[in-house]
């Protein structure tokens, strides 16, 4: 497993992916899997926050990204002696060297192609294509999206698997409130722009105040409101009950606890990990009928038509004015999130290296 990601990403769902693997791979041996040692200055918290991880793969704290990242492009990871190579992005160098070894990538989702105008600065100097073209075996996070790559590249040829992400065991029911939230709120985690349609949440949540008052729209992560976001909320009429916090990892499962309930409007999810997390909270959970988050829900959420506002604020009504409805979903919830967990994705995952190294 190679450091891109942990070079790139203080948190984040990519680098708590391979986080959680490099975890479960160095604590539980009956995996089989013997992890090298990376040897590189890394940038993630999750990893570095984990002394005994840190050691067992030799990383060491970087400057900022930029270090990490001079450093990765200067220096060739040592993967001798390894049977599979695990790319944990697409940058250009991780493409060189093991030979010998079979090679395993991970796709998350493909946005970047069906969503050009969303691509980051980051996203034009990867290499994704190369990467699948040149995998003996290739790990998609949900069935939404194989069915994009495949729609995209039908020509590839490699084995693909679906193993879907797990959920931390932190969250978990009946965590105690803290003071730092606010009374009563509805809760939405991650980046804000584009395809995640916090904006249709919003004007949303400007029908859902006018018949249910008194409840604060609490944004988690995503950083601090633009401009526009700010515009939009004041034509609204909603700028005085709505919030945004940055919250540290600790203090996140309390934040789904306690909330009414968590809405993902996202048009487009590679796998939508907070919907897993609320529903393991027991916390009901609205998400959009759109690409892996019904995969994600199953009968456990309420869905509205993904861009559809309107339909969005009546499920949000609908949800707040029906105890039962509320209680029903939150035991469902905690069902269906119990099928995921980073236990059984590790096992997948070896089940995965196995038969690519026993392949022809």
């Amino acid at each position: 497993m190679d450091e891109q990601i942990f070079a790139i990403q203080r948190y984040g769902g990519i680098s708590r992916l391979f986080y959680e693997l490099a975890k479960q791979f160095t604590t539980t041996p009956e995996l089989g899997v013997e992890l090298l040692p990376i040897r590189a200055p890394i940038v993630n918290h999750y990893v570095l926050d984990n002394p005994e991880l840190a050691a067992a793969l030799h990383t060491h704290p970087a400057k900022n990204s930029m270090t990490a990242l001079a450093n990765y492009f200067t220096h060739r990871t040592d993967a001798r002696g390894a049977d599979v190579v695990h790319n944990t992005f697409y940058l250009p160098h991780g493409l060189i060297g093991a030979q010998g070894a079979k090679r395993v990538v991970t796709i998350h989702d493909m946005i970047p192609e069906l969503l050009p105008k969303t691509r980051r600065r980051l996203d034009l100097l990867t290499m994704k294509r190369r990467y699948v073209d040149q995998a003996d075996h290739i790990i998609c996070v949900s069935a939404a999206t194989r069915g994009d790559l495949i729609r995209l590249y039908p020509e590839l040829t490699a084995p693909i698997s679906i193993v879907h992400h797990g959920v931390d065991p932190v969250f978990t029911p009946n965590i105690p409130k803290w003071s730092a939230l606010p009374e009563r709120y509805i809760l939405f985690v991650g980046n804000r722009g584009q395809y995640k349609d916090a904006d249709l949440l919003m004007k949303a949540f400007s029908q859902f105040s006018k018949e249910i008052p008194g409840v604060t729209l609490l944004f988690v992560g995503g950083g601090q409101f633009s401009s526009k976001e700010n515009q939009l909320m004041h034509s609204l009429g909603i700028s005085q009950s709505v919030r945004q916090q940055s919250l540290p990892d600790a203090k996140m499962s309390s934040a789904y606890c306690n909330a009414l309930f968590t809405v993902l409007p996202s048009r487009f999810e590679g796998f939508g990990l907070p919907a897993l997390e609320s529903m393991a909270s027991g916390t009901a959970t609205i998400l959009a009928n759109a690409t892996s988050l019904p995969e994600v829900g199953g009968d456990a959420a309420l869905y509205f038509e993904s861009g559809d506002g309107a339909d969005l604020a009546q499920k949000m009504i609908s949800l707040a004015s029906d105890h039962e409805l509320k209680e029903h979903l939150a035991k469902a919830g905690i069902a269906q999130a119990a099928c995921f967990s980073w236990e059984r994705c590790a096992a997948e995952t070896a089940d995965v290296y196995q038969a690519t190294v026993t392949s022809n």
